[in-house]
């Protein structure tokens, strides 16, 4: 529990130190406080929490494939933007695609779910509109011709 908590938290201050644009002494201290709320925050939330979560290892390979993508799937929803803006087409359209659930009550199947979904939803060109539970598959709203998801499990 400490060591993961510290992994937050060390993460967490990495990540404000990234977005803050320069390290000097106030981003240090300022970063270190904020990233001492939000982890006392993240912990409380975990003690508290009816539905569990857990993120695999696994996780971090498709979060990096789906941040590689941002660059140019911004590219391709440029393209489909002004390509509608000129014609007057509307470019999007909904699709399903098959997404396996899993165990509704183990841990690491409601963070792989919870994941997918947020990385697919990160996505400039597409974002989730629905997961239903019990329906192995999600509505996926898209911008120009979505290619289909490298893995099934993961959206992405």
């Amino acid at each position: 529990m400490i060591l993961r908590t510290g992994a937050v938290w060390l993460g967490l201050l990495a990540l404000f130190l990234l977005l803050a644009g320069q390290i000097g002494w106030h981003e240090a201290v300022t970063g270190a406080v904020v990233a001492g709320l939000a982890t006392a925050w993240a912990v409380r939330i975990r003690r508290h929490a009816a539905r569990r979560f857990a993120c695999s290892p696994g996780t971090m390979r498709h979060a990096g494939r789906a941040l590689a993508g941002l660059v140019p799937a911004t590219a391709r929803t440029g393209r489909v933007l002004l390509r509608a803006a000129i014609t007057g087409a509307h470019p999007g359209h909904a699709a399903r695609r098959g997404f396996p659930r899993g165990q509704e009550d183990h841990p690491a199947e409601a963070g792989r779910r919870a994941c997918a979904v947020l990385l697919a939803s990160l996505a400039p060109d597409s974002f989730v509109l629905r997961a239903d539970p019990g329906r192995d598959e999600a509505l996926i709203h898209a911008l120009g011709r979505p290619g289909p998801a490298s893995d099934s499990r993961w959206l992405v």
